[in-house]
């Protein structure tokens, strides 16, 4: 399935609800991709106190939509959104186990493109995704879950699934 498929799942079956609620958190990566393709700071907001900062997408002035949400429901940034939203509807929990290997906590969250791509695909493209970071940069994951921890990411869905794997470093 290619990204404008997903993408009209999204907007067709659901009208996007996701990105009409909890704001994606952000990795320092995803700040960078985002600042080199957005040329003001209009999109991004800061939540926190001065020692702990989070980042989040932004909503729209007088919306409760995503920054980048289309009036057709649809992605601006879709080819370089956030890991939140590559995620989505998979949120990663990690935690290294010992040495040579991290345990990863899929939970699972129900919406259109559970039914339409099947939980097993689902969990398959996330893993693809964390084993990537775990083979060049993990710290990018460890962000990404204390953001989502500080933005509340993780309290405010109700899961379907919750499945617990363990990854090799050397995977």
């Amino acid at each position: 399935m290619n990204a404008h498929q997903r993408q009209l799942i999204c907007s067709e079956k659901c009208v996007s609800k996701c990105c009409k609620s909890t704001p994606p958190a952000l990795t320092s990566e995803d700040i960078l991709k985002i600042g080199e393709y957005v040329s003001n700071d209009e999109w991004i907001k800061t939540i926190g106190n001065s020692s702990k900062k989070t980042h989040l997408v932004a909503k729209k002035s007088g919306s409760n939509d995503c920054f980048f949400l289309t009036e057709n429901n649809l992605c601006k940034i879709y080819e370089i959104r956030p890991l939140d939203c590559k995620l989505f509807p998979l949120f990663v929990k990690l935690d290294e186990n010992g040495s040579d290997s991290y345990k990863v906590k899929w939970l699972i969250w129900y919406c259109p493109l559970t039914n339409e791509i099947g939980e097993g695909k689902l969990c398959e493209e996330a893993k693809e995704i964390v084993l990537e970071y775990i083979g060049n940069k993990p710290q990018i994951l460890f962000e990404y879950q204390s953001s989502m921890h500080e933005s509340g990411g993780y309290k405010k869905k109700h899961f379907m699934r919750e499945e617990i794997i363990t990854i090799s470093k050397r995977e």
